[in-house]
């Protein structure tokens, strides 16, 4: 080795790879822990000893469903599996190369140090840096995250005999190759707003410090802090609306915390970065859902997040971040901090959250939980910004939790190619929301872009006692002078009311959109649905202007994780004329009766019109309500409205029938 490549791997051993005594005990407190992490690495370490890809790690950005194996000594870098460049650049990201070092550390076995080395120098041999494979095999998002998995994967296997100097000497200039390509990325702005530049940077910012390459260093250290101001809005939330993009930064933000705390770099971060990196966690712990999966809007797949958490809470020191993750530190946690620093997070008192709703209001984003367990009801409301190529046209979406078990779902992504498959996951129709004459209210340009940006209004969040009430507005149809709002009122987390309508000239036709999760089974009876799943039971009632509603049944595609799809239930509520649309979906503890009723106003001995106001009775959950829809402003001798005796002066308004004296609460006035 030369005197540079002997500085650099003399300081990549002292400060990240562990000794053979902590290895044996990150090893042995894995096994005991986390078995099934365990089984998984070695499996996939095996597979890569046969040249077997197959990419179903927890955090692979494009997971496939088939496996693809080469001949001995033949790996094509650059091969495309299908029409889908994504395997190229999951491919070409080098993650499972950090299974070979943990299947090696708890083995023992040096056939998987030997294949890292293998596939390491094969890589090298066939893959140098060229302007042709600047899209393919050296894009720099994954040329910055491949740089960090080579440093995780070497520091399990730097131990091996297979590591030869000349090996060594090989990885140095691997990574200095990496450096280059980072350090000279000229899509400056492209970095400092996507998720690409914080990625790219916390690849260059690690192996620029082993390199001891300065500038590199210092151009690092400026991205990861200006895109920690730039991206994270004001709630914690990344701004591309994707759950996993978000995640993945986040995750990009611990790493990098973990390698300044290694290299003593204790200025890199102020305490209002900090706090971003903070928020970032916290916006993770506020979105999860009761499977502990982040939820899968915009382009995200059902990952669990317990283990981003996790080692959020043992790095920022935070009890409520451990509540939401593991009780012991997470597997790939130990493979990174050590079994020390299980100890130190197992004396972290856990602080956990309190049950109720959580407004991320830059995102608009509303979460209702009855709890934090597995069997918790969980409700989700989302209208906020596109945010970019990741987002989907889900503004006003709803998603729903009964007992631990999903009800009404998103679709997820599937695919990032040019197919009709992207554009049906990415449309209006695959999500829980309003539409206007079954037409978009953006139509797709191509994968990333769309023809138009509507805006969605600032959502209002109002709770009291157990009424939470929300309501949100876009407007997407606004060419057709129509806006388009959404009324939501959760009664506790047994009864849910939605109540559409469209502002402006009256549509032709209007429709409310349901996906419901794979395993809810529904069926049909007399204008309304009851459905169940493994745990749950409940019924959903429609309405158009007061009168029982339309409802078709049908199916349509689901993709939990990216190259995966199958068929789940949909329901289409629809009626003609523009009317307004409610919904009322209720547990089925007991039977669930909806009875609309004609709104009166008792100062003026007036009965208002159906597209006036709406009014319901619901008996459903052991409780009798009164539930008034004005839809307008209140005034003009339409004032103190109300059924069954209550009167009140809001536009939405919620009457338990059983209290004494009957009052009527307002949500909305």
């Amino acid at each position: 080795m030369t005197s540079e490549q002997n500085a650099a791997w003399r300081r990549f051993l002292d400060t990240m790879v562990p000794s053979r005594e902590a290895l044996a005990q990150r090893a042995a407190l894995c096994r005991a822990l986390w078995p099934a992490d365990c089984t998984l690495a070695e499996k996939t370490a095996e597979e890569l000893r046969n040249n077997i890809f197959l990419f179903q790690l927890p955090w692979d950005m494009e997971q496939t469903q088939k496996p693809v194996q080469f001949p001995a000594g033949k790996i094509d870098w650059g091969y495309m599996a299908g029409d889908d460049q994504e395997f190229i650049f999951q491919m070409n990201r080098h993650r499972y190369w950090i299974s070979l070092g943990q299947a090696y550390a708890l083995t023992g076995d040096e056939a998987y140090a030997e294949c890292f080395v293998a596939q390491l120098l094969d890589w090298l041999d066939k893959e140098p840096w060229r302007d042709e494979a600047a899209n393919t095999t050296w894009r720099t998002l994954d040329a910055g995250l491949r740089a960090d998995y080579w440093v995780r994967a070497m520091a399990l296997c730097a131990h091996s005999p297979a590591v030869t100097d000349e090996v060594a000497a090989r990885f140095i200039d691997g990574l200095a190759a990496h450096a280059d390509r980072l350090g000279q990325n000229k899509k400056t702005g492209f970095s400092y707003k996507s998720n690409w530049g914080v990625m790219e940077y916390t690849g260059l910012y690690v192996i620029a410090w082993l390199l001891g390459r300065e500038d590199d260093f210092e151009r690092a250290r400026h991205f990861l802090r200006e895109d920690l101001h730039i991206q994270i809005m004001d709630d914690g939330m990344q701004w591309e609306a994707s759950c996993m993009y978000h995640n993945e930064v986040l995750a990009s933000y611990l790493e990098v915390l973990r390698a300044a705390r290694l290299f003593g770099d204790d200025t890199l971060f102020g305490e209002e970065e900090l706090a971003l990196i903070s928020k970032a966690a916290h916006a993770t712990l506020a979105l999860k859902t009761p499977a502990h999966c982040q939820p899968m809007t915009g382009d995200s797949d059902r990952t669990d997040v317990r283990d981003l958490l996790s080692e959020a809470a043992l790095l920022l020191g935070d009890g409520a971040l451990k509540a939401g993750g593991y009780a012991r530190l997470d597997y790939e946690s130990i493979w990174l901090f050590g079994a020390e620093a299980d100890k130190r997070y197992r004396a972290l008192p856990a602080v956990p959250g309190a049950p109720g709703a959580v407004h991320l209001e830059a995102s608009g984003q509303v979460v209702l939980r009855s709890g934090w367990d597995e069997k918790a009801d969980w409700l989700y409301f989302k209208n906020g910004p596109l945010g970019g190529g990741h987002g989907h046209q889900d503004k006003l979406h709803v998603g729903l939790w009964l007992d631990g078990e999903e009800v009404l779902a998103d679709a997820g992504r599937f695919t990032y190619t040019d197919t009709p498959e992207r554009y049906a996951l990415k449309a209006a129709a695959s999500h829980n929301v309003p539409m206007a004459d079954a037409c978009e209210f953006s139509d797709s340009a191509d994968s990333w872009t769309y023809r138009a940006l509507p805006q969605a209004t600032p959502n209002r969040v109002v709770q009291k006692g157990e009424y939470l009430f929300i309501e949100g507005a876009h407007t997407g149809y606004a060419d057709r002078g129509l806006l388009v709002c959404r009324r939501v009122l959760a009664v506790g987390t047994d009864i849910f009311l939605i109540n559409d309508t469209f502002v402006g000239p009256a549509p032709g036709e209007v429709s409310q959109q349901f996906l419901f999760a794979p395993d809810i089974r529904l069926t049909a009876k007399e204008g309304a649905l009851t459905g169940h799943g493994k745990a749950c039971r409940f019924a959903m009632h429609s309405f158009a202007a007061g009168a029982p509603a339309d409802i078709a049944l049908g199916s349509a595609p689901f993709s939990a994780h990216y190259n995966l799809l199958e068929e789940a239930a949909s329901a289409r509520v629809r009626a003609e004329g523009g009317a307004s649309l409610t919904t009322v979906l209720a547990r089925t503890d007991t039977p669930v009766r909806i009875t609309p009723t004609p709104v009166h106003n008792d100062a003026y001995g007036l009965t208002l019109r159906p597209d006036e106001a709406e009014g319901y009775v619901i008996e459903a959950c052991g409780r009798r309500l009164a539930v008034v829809l004005l839809h307008h402003d209140v005034g003009n001798q339409q004032d103190c409205n109300g059924i069954c005796g209550a009167y009140g002066l809001g536009r939405t308004m919620v009457c338990d029938l059983d209290a004494q004296p009957r009052r009527m609460t307002v949500l909305q006035w």
